[in-house]
């Protein structure tokens, strides 16, 4: 019972600032078409904010652990290639496919990981998931870009792309983030106090905008994509990723890293991201959406079979 509360802990929130959105949009309160806009204000804005000070703060120096580094960006990149091999030959569309990949290879590990290494580990684990976002999160971020640019319906220009993928703003707010980390930077307090207080919006803000969103219909005309998304993301990646960890005889801490980054539902920087850069931001959405709903039961599942042999 207790796994189960520490998974809905998590996710019960998210779903509490999605319903808000969608009374938002109900009630007339917020005309439909404008969450677009605010979508798009959120991932050019508020979450290259979060994104920075994640970076900017985060411990590194005693958390670095090069095994478990190395382990985590190499199955990254290998479930990115194999996403994108299979999700190529089945989805036709050029937007939906890079938004499926999306959908399944990128966790929203900040917000979970934080949450799930404090319950089962303690400053150790919290150390060790705050200096894995600073590496992890940009990865994601780089990842898709490329995908979205290498997905569009117009004609590939490499220059183009590259030009890009410097100005995405998620890309920019990491690369600064990890040279003001890097080189020890001072950030004045009175600058930094309110930015970080427009960061911490970047969440909520973000779910709502979804919320006002979501529409029934087109859920049930993404059904199929939604389950292959679900279990992709939440039972094959994860189950895969934790078997292979435990192989190579990581425990602990270790292991909830690797949970926290595999096993979370999909990051809500996807939406907006998928709708800025020609993807289906529609069903990008719906991934949020029901990977954050189901994860609640796969979550406690997999907590309560690592707990229960004592690998975490």
């Amino acid at each position: 019972m207790d796994n189960f509360l520490l998974a809905a802990k998590v996710v019960l929130p998210l779903l509490i600032y999605m319903a808000v959105g969608l009374m938002v949009r109900k009630r007339g309160i917020f005309p439909a078409e404008n969450f677009k806009a605010l979508n798009s204000m959120t991932f050019r804005i508020f979450m290259p904010l979060t994104l920075f000070f994640n970076i900017y703060e985060a411990e590194l120096k005693e958390a670095v652990r090069p095994g478990i580094f190395i382990f985590a960006v190499t199955f990254i990149f290998l479930q990115f290639c194999v996403l994108w091999i299979a999700l190529s030959r089945s989805i036709k569309s050029k937007p939906d496919c890079a938004t499926m990949i999306q959908g399944i290879y990128r966790s929203n590990f900040v917000l979970f990981g934080n949450v799930v290494a404090a319950s089962l580990c303690g400053e150790s684990g919290l150390a060790l998931v705050a200096a894995l976002a600073a590496l992890v999160v940009p990865i994601f971020n780089i990842l898709a870009v490329i995908l979205f640019e290498l997905k569009r319906e117009n004609d590939l220009r490499i220059g183009q792309m590259i030009i890009n993928i410097f100005k995405n703003p998620l890309v920019d707010a990491g690369i600064f983030g990890c040279i003001f980390k890097l080189f020890e930077l001072p950030f004045p307090a009175f600058v930094k106090a309110p930015l970080a207080t427009l960061g911490d919006i970047a969440t909520p803000l973000a779910l709502m905008s979804l919320g006002g969103m979501l529409s029934l219909g087109s859920m049930i005309s993404h059904r199929k994509y939604l389950l292959t998304a679900v279990i992709g993301k939440l039972i094959v990646v994860p189950i895969i990723a934790l078997s292979a960890a435990i192989t190579m005889g990581y425990r602990g801490d270790a292991l909830v890293a690797v949970l926290a980054i595999f096993a979370s539902p999909t990051a809500v920087a996807s939406a907006p991201m998928a709708q800025s850069m020609g993807g289906n931001g529609d069903l990008a959405g719906e991934i949020v959406a029901a990977t954050s709903v189901c994860c609640i039961i796969t979550i406690f599942l997999l907590v309560f079979f690592l707990s229960g042999r004592n690998l975490i």
